[in-house]
């Protein structure tokens, strides 16, 4: 079995692994072994960065947007 590209197999939400089981649990939270291969995900602990980056971006967009619309309602 040949190994896949650990940054297409990230992409897809894969196991970088083996490429077949999941890599995620839930939204943000990584799954503790792969379901295939039985690959531990514990040594590559992302910690807070993935939640970081989305509330980084979830606060662009919103802040943007917010000011996009006091910009078209007040005189």
């Amino acid at each position: 079995m040949s190994k896949p590209n650990p940054l297409l197999a990230g992409l897809a939400g894969r196991c970088p692994n083996c490429g077949e089981g999941v890599l995620f649990e839930g939204f943000l939270k990584v799954a503790p072994t792969c379901e295939a291969c039985g690959y531990d995900f514990a040594k590559a602990d992302s910690g807070d960065g993935p939640a970081v980056f989305v509330i980084l971006f979830a606060g662009f967009v919103i802040s943007f947007a917010a000011l996009i619309t006091v910009g078209i309602i007040s005189p």
